[in-house]
């Protein structure tokens, strides 16, 4: 697959990612972000599972393939950066979907996702040690529309909301820089993103007993928890993880720009949220800054597709 290709999967994947905002806000007010994470990562993580069996299955793999899914998990559960992958998956669900509820989903997916690249183009410059003038140009071209988009052009500017809404995309940073690592693992990659969540979902567990779940109960919370379970998560992480073998880290993050778009749409459109022209004026600085990050960055290194047998 060339590189088009790829980035249309990683587009695919974040666009479904931008319904996750309005999926939140539309549901019960009374749900924590706790329990929400806790809920859309243990049924995801056994959707994933399932699929992965349905895989072998249509691989046409052995029996004994097909019985030893689970104990192939077990390595990967040692593996570090599995572990890498699920605590940032985890702590961005948590951050993001308390941040949209603090502050407005336009808002909150502007920040996460649009500082997200600049944080990606951080990590990859720290790892290399090689920051380049052109990137740390580009940096600070963002870090101006930000301001402009968290400080002069907020019209309600929630501390913690911010500080949430950072926290996710420094989160989300991680799990794409993991992300790539895991296309290195050898096993399948539905099985490995079957072990990343799995041990997101027992990273936030203890919402188990410590939230309230009578919201579960209602209509509008098993909508909103079925919706943020299988299409933004299930769905959506099948695409993006496969787009990721054909883009590098920060081009993703910076293709991660169509998530803020559709969110802003559907924030607009639906929850009948507003952007001031100062909040845009930021955001296009945001975007070319990341653009350029973007355009910095290598080829990734090819790699290899896994069948479902594994080696």
């Amino acid at each position: 697959m060339s590189r088009a290709p790829g980035a249309l999967l990683v587009v695919a994947g974040t666009a479904l990612f931008g319904t996750i905002g309005t999926a939140r806000v539309l549901g019960p007010g009374d749900a924590s972000s706790f329990a929400v994470a806790c809920a859309r990562l243990a049924i995801a993580s056994v959707l994933m599972i399932g699929l992965a069996m349905l895989a072998a299955r249509r691989q046409r793999a052995s029996a004994a393939q097909q019985a030893a899914l689970v104990p192939v998990l077990a390595p990967l559960l040692r593996a570090p950066v599995v572990w890498l992958a699920a605590v940032a998956q985890a702590s961005f669900q948590v951050c993001f979907l308390a941040a949209v509820v603090r502050t407005s989903v336009v808002t909150s997916t502007l920040v996460a996702i649009g500082t997200a690249p600049l944080l990606t183009g951080l990590i990859a410059a720290v790892r290399t040690r090689r920051p380049t003038p052109g990137w740390l140009a580009s940096t600070s071209v963002g870090l101006v529309g930000l301001v402009l988009l968290v400080g002069v052009g907020a019209g309600r500017l929630d501390t913690a909301g911010l500080l949430l809404a950072l926290g996710a995309a420094a989160s989300y940073a991680a799990y794409i820089t993991a992300g790539v690592g895991l296309l290195r693992v050898r096993q399948p990659l539905g099985t490995t993103l079957a072990a990343v969540f799995t041990l997101a979902a027992v990273v936030v567990s203890p919402a188990v007993v410590l939230a309230d779940w009578g919201w579960l109960a209602s209509g509008s919370g098993l909508l909103m928890i079925g919706w943020l379970a299988t299409v933004p998560t299930v769905l959506a992480y099948g695409l993006f993880n496969r787009g990721l073998r054909h883009v590098t880290a920060p081009a993703a993050a910076t293709l991660g720009l169509v998530e803020p778009m559709v969110a802003t749409a559907l924030g607009v459109a639906v929850l009948g949220e507003s952007v001031t022209a100062v909040q845009a004026v930021g955001a296009v600085l945001i975007g070319a800054a990341v653009v350029l990050v973007a355009r910095l960055g290598p080829a990734p290194a090819p790699v290899p597709e896994v069948t479902t047998g594994g080696r």
